[in-house]
């Protein structure tokens, strides 16, 4: 539950203004917890930083072969449902992480991720 409200959080207001403890939990329970996310309530707005967020959280190591094609799953049933192209609308900041870009957001959570670091291993726990 403390994952989904925090997901919830981190998907309805721009990445900019997530917190680290937010950030920290849904990368956690995404790793190491199995953690799919209810996605039922989500508007279009929100659906393109849920596709981001779990975009970029399935392809680390830590996560199974069988856990990223639940993750993938998700993200695709949010494509069909909302119409997200990833191709068509595309920030040109550099700045920003390239899947928040392909997902056409203008931030991202590259910063706070780098932090987690140390949870990014099968073996943390």
């Amino acid at each position: 539950m403390k994952a989904q409200q925090a997901f919830d959080r981190l998907v309805s207001r721009d990445f900019n203004e997530a917190l680290s403890e937010d950030v920290k939990s849904v990368a956690l329970a995404v790793w190491h917890e199995n953690f799919v996310p209810d996605i039922s309530q989500l508007d279009s707005n929100s659906a393109r930083s849920a596709s981001y967020l779990l975009d970029r959280l399935m392809r680390y190591n830590c996560v199974t072969p069988e856990e990223q094609k639940k993750l993938l799953n998700v993200v695709a049933l949010l494509s069909r449902k909302f119409g997200l192209e990833t191709a068509t609308v595309v920030s040109l900041d550099h700045r920003v992480d390239k899947y928040a870009r392909k997902w056409g957001l203008k931030s991202d959570l590259k910063l706070m991720l780098r932090a987690m670091l140390p949870y990014q291993t099968r073996h943390y726990r």
